[in-house]
């Protein structure tokens, strides 16, 4: 009769969550700026299927199945920014109950609700859950994945395997950090196998399931190869990581709070152990006299899937890391928000390991007050470049005859998302892949090429990896021929008028 009347409250108290999580995702969801690379998820998702594909394939890192899903999206939805972001924000709640689910098979209710709370309330995971690119949609496929993987492991079914495969291979499709979570999939594997002395058939079963999830990454298998080569030969604009930015990305999960953060490695550690009270009552009128009777014993609990939350965590980021120290960097800190999840389930379970009623709930209450400081401070501040102000300022007071410079070339996605005029004459400015530059005299003859027979120049420049140099060779060959009028600077982005000498 107990239980019976848990699952209403475990049900309820879930859907409190969840729906929390929605508001907290869809609030302020159009009022930042979209940027360079939510504008390039909605230049290339406007393009039929096969332009898609072959465009994802040529100019960009990321497998195209988040693309194609915000294609059909935005036929329906329309290209707004709340609009093109609410995807990632059901995306993003989604994930709420299947961490939930998650903590439920590993441990126990109790740990799957409070790690589906520490989720909703993460402003980590709302930035990206705000955000038109495929990191929420990343964390999805990875509890999915995760989910049919621990299915597996307990009854290797049609079903499972099934679930596994797809949600799996749509994982690798979505972002390629998706395979470090099959690689944690397969470290625990081994781990077991090595554990147990128990050998069964579900290793070669699990082999088989590895053999068809690749079998069907195939297609992608060769542009893969090909974008990691053209790599190589590029200069990457991503730096290579230090063991402090590992640290950092961990500290991100936490929402870049020290307090938060330290609490969040003291219950990770806690997850491990179970106190228990052997005798004694914590009488906190007279605690002195209370504590010399009170004793309790502490022991290691539920190590394996404590182990196996920490290889998902662990693997994620250090693989990455492992690879960007000895070949090309490719280590991203937003990259391995699919290891998040794993650090939150941890949490809860370090938590459900405090014997006492009320330390656990004052616990849960100080997670969920520095979280909400995370959160107005998030709300309340400006995070993504302001491309949408800047362009304001140019659609405004644009005239006919004018010409508006874009450096660094690409930015022209973003400026062309919000520009919303149709006499405006763009001119893409393209530096190179380098700073300084490498060819100036190549450039010197784009920009004369550009700004010849027009009276006014609009110069609308991103502040980025390319540095000063490219902002200081433009002016300086500007300040040639024409007088400034004004400059106005936002963040992210400087916006200069210039107008020729008489």
């Amino acid at each position: 009769m107990v239980a019976r009347q848990k699952i209403p409250k475990y049900g309820f108290a879930l859907l409190a969550i969840v729906l929390i999580g929605l508001f907290l995702r869809v609030y302020h969801l159009g009022t930042q700026s979209i940027w360079l690379d939510e504008a390039f998820s909605v230049w290339i998702s406007k393009m039929s299927v096969p332009q898609i594909v072959a465009t994802a394939a040529r100019e960009d890192y990321h497998p195209p199945f988040y693309y194609l899903i915000l294609h059909y999206w935005m036929m329906v939805f329309g290209t707004s920014e709340s609009a093109v972001r609410l995807l990632s924000a059901l995306f993003g709640v989604l994930a709420i109950p299947m961490i939930y689910v998650i903590g439920r098979q590993l441990f126990k209710k109790e740990v799957g609700l409070v790690a589906a709370l520490i989720l909703a309330l993460s402003s980590f995971n709302i930035q990206y859950s705000q955000e038109t690119r495929m990191y929420s949609l990343m964390v999805l496929l990875a509890l999915f994945s995760m989910y049919f993987f621990l299915r597996f492991l307990q009854r290797s079914t049609l079903a499972s395997s099934a679930g596994y495969i797809l949600c799996t291979t749509l994982l690798t499709y979505t972002h390629l950090y998706g395979f470090f979570v099959v690689i944690a999939q397969n470290i625990y594997v081994v781990t077991i196998l090595l554990m147990s002395k128990r050998r069964s058939y579900r290793l070669r079963h699990w082999v088989a399931l590895q053999a068809i999830v690749f079998a069907f990454f195939v297609p992608w298998g060769a542009v893969l190869i090909n974008q990691i080569s053209r790599r190589e030969a590029q200069v990457s604009l991503v730096q290579p990581p230090t063991i402090a930015t590992v640290v950092y990305s961990f500290f991100s999960y936490t929402g870049g709070r020290w307090a938060l953060f330290v609490l969040f490695l003291g219950l990770s550690v806690l997850s491990l152990f179970v106190c228990q009270k052997v005798q004694g009552t914590m009488d906190w009128k007279a605690p002195l006299k209370a504590l010399k009777s009170y004793s309790s014993r502490v022991r290691i609990q539920a190590a394996v899937p404590v182990c196996f939350l920490a290889i998902w965590l662990l693997t994620v980021n250090l693989i990455p890391f492992i690879i960007s120290r000895i070949s090309a960097p490719i280590y991203v800190g937003r990259y391995t928000i699919a290891a998040s999840v794993a650090l939150y389930l941890l949490v809860a379970k370090g938590i459900s390991s405090i014997n006492h009623r009320y330390t656990k709930v004052v616990v849960i209450g100080i997670i969920v007050v520095l979280s909400a400081a995370n959160l107005q401070v998030y709300y309340t501040s400006i995070t993504k470049p302001q491309g949408r102000e800047a362009t304001a300022l140019i659609d405004a007071n644009f005239t006919s005859g004018d010409v508006v410079l874009v450096a660094p070339s690409w930015e022209h996605i973003t400026f062309d998302y919000h520009n919303n005029r149709t006499d405006v004459a763009v001119k893409p400015i393209y530096f190179g892949d380098s700073s300084p530059i490498k060819n100036p005299e190549a450039v010197t003859k784009e920009l004369q090429s550009a700004v010849n027979s027009h009276e006014r120049v609009w110069f609308y420049y991103a502040k980025g990896p390319l540095g000063p140099p490219t902002e200081n060779f433009t002016l300086n060959f500007l300040n040639q021929s024409f007088a400034k009028i004004y400059i106005t600077s936002y963040i992210g982005y400087d916006v200069y008028l210039y107008e020729k000498r008489a």
